[in-house]
């Protein structure tokens, strides 16, 4: 294993740590102090707390997408395998 792969690992353990906190977090400050859905309380009107925190999970989710496809695009890219074959127009100029 690569220090960096390492790195990246310990960036998403801890994001999902945190993740996992605030919904946690959340989740016992609605339990502790209920609040009437009124348009007076709502912003916009209709927002409410699970939209908001559906949305934080899909982010999540993209979030961990994305940083996934950064990681083989500019740190290691042998994790996928090669879709070229080995014998290919670039493996022949660089072998010159």
């Amino acid at each position: 294993m690569s220090a960096s792969f390492i790195i990246f690992i310990i960036i998403q353990i801890v994001a999902l740590a945190y993740f996992v906190e605030l919904l946690r977090r959340t989740a016992m400050r609605t339990r502790e102090y209920p609040l009437e859905e009124t348009h007076e309380t709502l912003p916009f009107q209709n927002i409410r707390l699970r939209h908001v925190v559906i949305f934080y999970i899909i982010t999540y989710i993209t979030w961990i997408g994305f940083s996934i496809w950064l990681y083989v695009v500019f740190i290691d890219s042998s994790l996928i395998p090669a879709s070229q074959p080995a014998n290919s127009a670039r493996d022949v100029i660089l072998d010159l």
